[in-house]
């Protein structure tokens, strides 16, 4: 019933777009109003290739900088001043999440694609923070459970119900048609959204990778833990794939005909099929990550086992 109001909702939002008029097909005209008036003013080459693509449009996205700049201090004061063999994998989080934020990626998922914007939502919530926890120190976070403010709010928020309401939800909430529009013409809200679902995303998988090992849930536990998850992961999928009238990708503003030309005609890759696609992403390769994360700690149970019985 849940999930049914859900596709309900989004159903209802696109019939009203159209009783307003504003249909998928006026805001594609608006985009082509745009592109014309752009190309006229700036004389946009008319051809690009993919190649020309990823490697042109590389940008400074100043508060991703500035986010990781504040991970890679914390995670140095931790550690005394010092990188330590765990550091790896907090290292490799903080390129992971320099590299969604400046490349193309988030240039072709903030004007052309929402597949791309799908992928980036994934890695902000699913990969980049099990990273920064497995690559923090024990020690830090036993330091900071000596101080009554982390106790009071770690008790709640890293309490596997909430954190697992909180993981799925805001994946549910980010994209909440309405929502979703307002934050592709807002950069305060996409900052925002990127600050969330890092936050978020170490809360919800604090009970499976938490630092502090009395703290994580039972192996067998994380494993029901991340399947719902991953079934609450594949539900949204399906909806977003599913969903009438191009309520995602009719929001993107294109304005590089050349780029836009080659995305659709090129790689053929439809409004429709995008849409498509970022509910397939959601849909398989997220759940990939839970069954990931589900055999890295179904192994150690195993190897723990192994070993204790020897």
């Amino acid at each position: 019933m849940l999930f049914g109001s859900w596709f309900s909702a989004w159903y209802i939002w696109g019939q009203r777009c159209e009783l307003k008029k504003i249909n998928t097909s006026e805001i594609r005209g608006l985009k082509k109003i745009e592109r014309v008036s752009i190309i006229g003013l700036s004389k946009k080459i008319e051809h690009m290739s993919t190649l020309e693509i990823f490697t042109s449009f590389w940008h400074f996205n100043m508060p991703s900088i500035v986010i990781a700049v504040l991970l890679l201090l914390w995670h140095w004061i931790g550690n005394g001043f010092r990188f330590t063999g765990r550091s790896k994998n907090f290292l490799t989080g903080i390129f992971l999440l320099i590299l969604v934020t400046v490349s193309p990626l988030d240039f072709l998922g903030h004007h052309y694609l929402f597949s791309a914007h799908m992928t980036e939502h994934i890695v902000l919530l699913l990969i980049i923070p099990p990273l920064l926890l497995s690559g923090t120190s024990p020690d830090y976070i036993h330091r900071l459970m000596k101080s009554n403010w982390f106790i009071k709010v770690g008790r709640g928020l890293f309490h596997p119900v909430v954190a697992w309401i909180l993981g799925v939800g805001s994946m549910y909430f980010w994209h909440v048609p309405s929502l979703f529009m307002s934050m592709m013409h807002s950069p305060a809200v996409m900052i925002v959204q990127t600050i969330s679902l890092l936050i978020i995303g170490v809360i919800f998988i604090w009970p499976v990778f938490a630092p502090v090992e009395w703290m994580r849930l039972e192996p067998l536990q994380c494993a029901l833990f991340l399947f719902s998850a991953c079934t609450g992961c594949t539900v949204l999928g399906i909806l977003i794939a599913f969903s009438p009238n191009d309520i995602y990708t009719s929001v993107l503003m294109p304005h590089n005909a050349a780029v836009e030309s080659l995305i659709r005609s090129g790689w053929g890759i439809s409004e429709h099929r995008d849409q498509q696609i970022a509910g397939l992403i959601m849909w398989v390769p997220a759940c990939l990550v839970y069954a990931t994360n589900i055999l890295i700690k179904i192994f150690k149970w195993y190897a723990v086992s192994d070993v204790a019985s020897e």
